[in-house]
């Protein structure tokens, strides 16, 4: 084939047919497609073409919600991509950092962008948003309410906040009240948001739900119900869909929350939400301090060093398409435990979280160090860390990990109650950022920010987002630099 050089350059990407010239942008990685685009006229026509970024902004969206969320199989590329932009902007972050995006291209900058910064093991900017005037005492919960761009906050004394997370100014203050238990407001031990449905779980035994408030009023969150179970605390909270996971102490139940999804209309004023099942834990002592759903099984971190999966009486583990709430009656746990370490007891739990997209879990186990669980378990758990690093334990008194976040599967945060450390996804420290606030007592991670509680009533938030500031509330920490 002769190749003749144009006015625009003398690359000879014009002679090439457009499917041709596809194939081969799509072959590259993300950082070389977008220098690309500053070479020449031509190479930046080409690099332009939205199909050229579809593959890699799939890919990180599937790497940050971590394949629990994937788009429609049926969809066709041009459908795809206009897919992917609405959810990018609406459900991935609170922050607006996708908001003025028009193209994949714009996207994939962005997404470029918060990579290196996370990467770099700094945070570009801080806040610290409670100047006591909202918070008083110890902050139990946070969570990250994506869809309205904000971060709620609750605290030992029942108050629930909502904070914006780009202004970093409260908006809204309450209590919800409850009925049941020996106090007149739900105190907030955990807070769990999906889509238009909140959970507030507290430490006797109440959960209170809300729902979206339909009208944009100056109520964020309207409760609709309360659930009570029989397992005292509720440790941690899942919802799939609309159906609630409470773990509890000794046992994990699910709540069916489709009727009030579906009547906002609220007639009943104190509806009652069916209870679907409740399954006993191995340790019938031990609250379920974490829960992680993948690929039909249900995966739940007790006190000490152990997690459990649930699993369907035939012992295989339940098939992609069948719902974890349709487990038959008669099932089984299979137990695997961590590192012994005499005499921690409740002192320590055990954490799970997902890394990537390809079924992979990370578990934090009591004494703090981190292994990964490999998708490729068959009928039994397998421990199975991609390199020889482990995590290793923290040295010092700040033993308990607080919580754990895994980056897509790029990068892997530990929070401890005095600081967060930055790993590579191969073990390697990236940073640690000391928390100069309080002891942390509570966590969430957005794409673009991490977000802590502490128990002196310090709500801080360490932005990963470039040019975001906030200048009137906060100041930045000292940072140990890479390698520490």
């Amino acid at each position: 084939m002769e190749i003749n050089g144009s006015e625009n350059g003398m690359d000879g990407l014009d002679s090439f047919p457009p499917e041709v010239l596809t194939l081969i942008l799509e072959l590259l990685d993300l950082e070389s497609l977008l220098k690309c685009h500053d070479v020449c006229h031509s190479w930046r026509k080409h690099s332009l073409y939205e199909s050229n970024y579809l593959p890699h902004v799939l890919d990180a969206y599937n790497q940050l919600t971590h394949g629990t969320r994937p788009l429609p199989a049926d969809l066709r590329r041009p459908e795809k991509a206009q897919c992917l932009k609405e959810l990018i902007k609406t459900s991935v972050s609170a922050l607006p950092v996708f908001a003025e995006c028009e193209t994949l291209r714009d996207i994939a900058v962005v997404l470029h962008r918060l990579d290196k910064s996370w990467l770099s093991g700094s945070n570009t900017s801080f806040a610290s948003l409670n100047r006591g005037d909202v918070h008083d005492t110890a902050i139990l919960a946070v969570a990250i309410d994506a869809r309205a761009g904000s971060i709620v906050t609750g605290d030992n004394g029942g108050v629930v906040a909502f904070w914006n997370a780009s202004m970093g100014n409260c908006y809204h203050r309450c209590r919800f009240p409850i009925n049941g238990g020996q106090w007149n407001w739900a105190v907030p031990y955990r807070i769990a948001i999906e889509g238009d449905i909140m959970v507030i779980g507290t430490p006797f035994g109440g959960a209170v739900v809300a729902i979206r408030s339909p009208t944009g009023g100056p109520d964020p969150f309207l409760k609709v119900a309360e659930i009570w179970t029989d397992g005292g605390q509720i440790a941690s909270i899942r919802i799939e869909g609309t159906v609630c996971i409470l773990g509890e102490v000794g046992q994990v139940s699910f709540w069916d929350l489709s009727r009030l999804v579906d009547d906002n209309d609220q007639a009943d004023t104190n509806p009652q939400v069916p209870n679907i099942m409740t399954i006993s834990t191995q340790n019938d002592l031990s609250p379920v301090h974490s829960l992680f759903c993948r690929e039909g099984s249900l995966f739940v971190g007790l006190a000490g060093s152990g997690i459990q999966q649930i699993v369907s009486q035939s012992g295989q583990a339940l098939a992609t398409k069948k719902q974890l709430w349709e487990l038959p009656p008669l099932h089984y746990i299979m137990l695997v435990s961590g590192p012994e370490i005499p005499g921690i007891g409740d002192v320590g739990c055990s954490q799970l979280c997902p890394i990537g997209d390809g079924g992979d879990i990370l578990v934090s186990w009591a004494d703090s160090s981190i292994c990964r669980m490999s998708s490729k378990m068959g009928e039994d758990l397998v421990w199975e860390p991609r390199s020889q690093f482990l995590i290793p334990v923290v040295d010092g008194p700040y033993k308990k990990t607080t919580g754990f976040y895994a980056r897509g599967g790029k990068e892997i945060c530990r929070i401890n109650p005095n600081a967060i450390e930055m790993f590579l996804e191969d073990g390697t420290p990236i940073n640690r950022i000391p928390c100069n606030y309080g002891a942390i007592s509570c966590v969430a991670v957005d794409p673009a920010f991490i977000v802590v509680g502490t128990r002196e009533a310090a709500v801080c938030v360490y932005y990963f987002a470039p040019g975001r500031q906030i200048p009137a509330y906060g100041q930045v920490p000292r940072s140990n630099g890479r390698g520490s």
